[in-house]
């Protein structure tokens, strides 16, 4: 009979395949980290420009004074809604059960968002903003800065927040003007 002759790895061997794994991983888990924080940044970005359309539409729409001697009124932004929710921004999910009602309620903030028609039903990582810059509901009648839409937020829990935001001005020819992207400032934080 013929001895077969088994043979194992070396310790050698195997400590070149543990440092070579230890390489790939101090490697990969960082990327993977800055890849997810990228990934939840998409959240803002999205809501930034569901409140912007929000805020064109309630403009372009018409809106009824109350009473019975209400007149039409136009090219109208909603009053600013404050940072909602308005907890300090930190890096765990907000559950949308907890802030449910601030979205829909019948006072500030909440009749501004009902009147952007934006809520958020899923849990979420920034807090949001409808920033009315002349802070009333009349019609707009001269050009400028009309409003502004924010997220803030903070990923990385380090105490920093992160800012997305877009602009939006009221033109002379009696439009509203939207900037051509949202601002970032700190994404990843």
């Amino acid at each position: 009979m013929k001895k077969l002759n088994k043979r194992g790895f070396t310790l050698i061997e195997l400590m070149i395949v543990v440092a070579i794994l230890g390489i790939l991983a101090a490697v990969a888990i960082p990327a993977f980290i800055n890849y997810m924080r990228k990934a939840k940044t998409s959240e803002a970005t999205l809501n930034i420009d569901r409140i912007f359309e929000g805020g064109v539409t309630y403009f372009e729409a018409e809106h009824v004074a109350r009473g019975v001697t209400g007149t039409i009124l136009q090219h109208c932004l909603p009053l600013t809604a404050a940072w909602t929710p308005d907890a300090t921004p930190n890096s765990e999910k907000y559950l949308a059960s907890d802030h449910a009602t601030k979205w829909t309620n019948a006072v500030s903030p909440g009749i501004t968002w009902k009147a952007l028609d934006f809520a958020m039903g899923d849990n979420f990582y920034y807090a949001y903003q409808f920033l009315n810059v002349l802070g009333t509901s009349a019609p707009l009648t001269t050009a400028g800065m009309a409003f502004y839409a924010a997220a803030r937020g903070d990923l990385d829990g380090d105490g920093v927040p992160s800012l997305f935001e877009r602009a939006a001005a009221h033109t002379t020819e009696g439009t509203i003007q939207g900037s051509s992207g949202v601002y970032k400032r700190d994404p990843l934080e």
